[in-house]
C-alpha cells in the first residue's frame, strides 16, 4: 500500500462526491482545532491509496456507506450531508456508529471501518500517504522511525523530531552509521501509532475528558 511511482496510475476507488462526503466525515471524526484535523494531515489521502491497493475489498462497503449517509440525510434534513451543522453531522454520524437506523444495515460496521481508517491514515508512516509532515506524530510526541537514543524514553514522551521509515539515518561523532552509540545497540522504535483509540464520534473529544 505504499506509495510508488505509479500510484497516479492507480484507479480511483471513490467518485468525487463520495471523497467530499468522506473528507467531511473524517473532519468529523478528527477534527481541526489549532492544530489540523484529518483532511490537512492527509488521512482522506490515505484512504484513497488504501481503498485503490490493499483495502480495495473495502470499496464497495465505503460507496454503500458514504451513499447511505447521503440518502439518510436527504430523508431526515431534506439537506446533503455535508450542509448540515456540525452538531448535526455528529448526531448523524452516532446514528450510524450505534446502527441505529434503518437505511444502511452495515452502517455500525461501515462507521467503524472509517473511524479506524482515519486514524490510521493521520498516525501512519508517511510513505502510505498519510501522516502528511509527521504531523500526526507530532500532535503526540512520537518519534517515529528513530534510529537510536542518547538515553532511554521510557515512561515519558520523547522530545524528538520524529523520522520517517525512508528518513536518510543520521550519523554524529562517537556514533555507528545507524546512530547508535558505540558499543551500546539501543532498539529502534519499530512502528507507528496504528492501534484502534477511543471509540468515538469525535476522537479529540474523546481525548479531551
Amino acid at each position: 500500500m505504499a506509495r510508488n511511482d505509479n500510484e497516479t496510475s492507480l484507479p480511483k476507488a471513490l467518485g468525487d462526491e463520495e471523497l467530499i462526503i468522506l473528507s467531511t466525515v473524517a473532519e468529523r471524526i478528527f477534527p481541526k482545532t489549532d492544530t489540523p484535523g484529518a483532511v490537512e494531515i492527509g488521512a482522506v489521502n490515505y484512504i484513497e491509496i488504501a481503498l485503490a491497493g490493499d483495502y480495495a475489498a473495502l470499496a464497495p462497503l465505503y460507496r454503500q456507506g458514504l451513499r447511505a449517509i447521503q440518502r439518510y440525510c436527504r430523508i431526515k434534513f431534506n439537506k446533503h450531508f455535508i450542509d448540515l451543522a456540525a452538531a448535526e453531522q455528529d448526531a448523524v454520524l452516532r446514528e450510524f456508529e450505534a446502527g441505529a437506523q434503518d437505511t444502511f444495515a452495515q452502517a455500525a460496521e461501515f462507521f467503524e471501518t472509517v473511524r479506524y481508517h482515519v486514524l490510521e491514515g493521520v498516525f501512519c508512516e508517511p510513505q502510505y500517504g498519510g501522516n502528511k509532515d509527521m504531523t500526526g506524530w507530532r500532535l503526540v510526541d512520537f518519534p517515529g522511525q528513530q534510529f537510536g537514543y542518547a538515553d532511554a524514553y521510557i515512561n515519558k514522551r520523547a522530545d524528538l523530531e520524529p523520522v520517517s521509515v525512508d528518513s536518510t539515518p543520521p550519523q554524529e561523532e562517537g556514533t555507528t552509521k545507524w546512530g547508535f552509540q558505540r558499543g551500546r545497540a539501543t532498539p529502534l522504535v519499530t512502528s507507528a501509532v496504528q492501534t484502534p483509540l477511543a471509540n468515538s464520534i469525535n476522537y479529540r473529544k474523546a481525548e479531551e475528558k
